[in-house]
């Protein structure tokens, strides 16, 4: 079942967007006293949001967290009786519940050196809702220029197998953007935000269903199809040989000749009318 936070589209990074944040995050790092992070850490921080499509936790990785689940009535917690407002948040309040459900995420470690295949563009990254003892890893496609970019990175700072790509935890990579997006005067960026914009751009760009999926590692092909939404183009054409398109022109006969010639909309004559025109058949 589709999510509504991922029906909720209208604001999504364009790939104008990106440049826009990219470059505020160069000239952060130019002007900033970095600390803990490594030079050219942030922007390419966002390269990879936008380029991979993959979740800020898979990216920069994410401590142990202890997740409460309700199985009553679709698996949505809040709609059963016994969940009860406390503070900002909801709980059970019978531990004994047969739909009651705790478990615990592993311990992510975020994009490592050795998670990197240069030779085929393939990064290994760890999706969000790892609830096994061993963490499975999906791969995304990355473009050349990024990973030039992680090449330079590794290189640059003499990065061992282990070491991670951004040295940037969960937290601080969110105030980051935050940081960014106020410099940018973009107030609705989030990192969520970012994959949607790759998902839409690739959907815009010819990408198919089933390839997209592995991309983004969604489980079901329809979540996946909600970005087809977004494929205007590809939707007017198949509109288009259904219905048909209006014609970008109308025909006129010369009240001299009393040929027949295409008009188009600037008014100019259709260019193998004339040649018709002047050729004798």
């Amino acid at each position: 079942m589709v999510s509504e936070a991922i029906k909720n589209l209208s604001a999504y990074v364009t790939y104008e967007d990106f440049l826009k944040l990219e470059q505020a995050a160069k000239d952060y790092e130019n002007s900033a006293v970095l600390k803990r992070a490594r030079k050219g850490e942030y922007s390419l921080f966002i390269r990879l949001l936008f380029f991979t499509g993959a979740r800020i936790a898979e990216i920069v990785g994410t401590p142990k967290r202890i997740f409460t689940q309700c199985l009553f009535y679709n698996k949505r917690k809040g709609r059963c009786p016994k969940w009860s407002a406390i503070r900002d948040d909801k709980v059970c309040t019978d531990s004994k519940c047969p739909h009651f459900m705790t478990y615990v995420q592993k311990e992510h470690h975020g994009i490592r050196v050795k998670d990197i295949v240069f030779k085929d563009r393939l990064i290994a990254v760890y999706g969000k809702s790892v609830k096994s003892i061993e963490l499975k890893p999906r791969t995304v496609i990355i473009d050349l220029d990024t990973l030039n970019l992680v090449h330079e990175h590794i290189k640059k700072y003499s990065l061992k197998p282990n070491d991670k790509i951004i040295n940037l935890n969960e937290n601080g990579a969110k105030l980051y953007i935050e940081k960014l997006r106020e410099k940018v005067g973009l107030s609705w960026v989030t990192a969520h935000k970012f994959r949607h914009g790759h998902a839409i751009y690739c959907i815009q760009h010819g990408m198919d269903l089933r390839t997209l999926q592995q991309q983004l590692g969604h489980e079901d092909l329809g979540t996946t199809a909600i970005y087809l939404q977004f494929a205007v183009e590809d939707r007017k054409k198949a509109y288009d040989k259904v219905f048909g398109a209006k014609p970008d022109h109308v025909k006129i006969q010369c009240p001299k000749c009393g040929l027949t010639f295409r008009l188009k909309k600037n008014k100019e004559i259709d260019l193998e009318d004339r040649i018709k025109a002047v050729l004798p058949p």
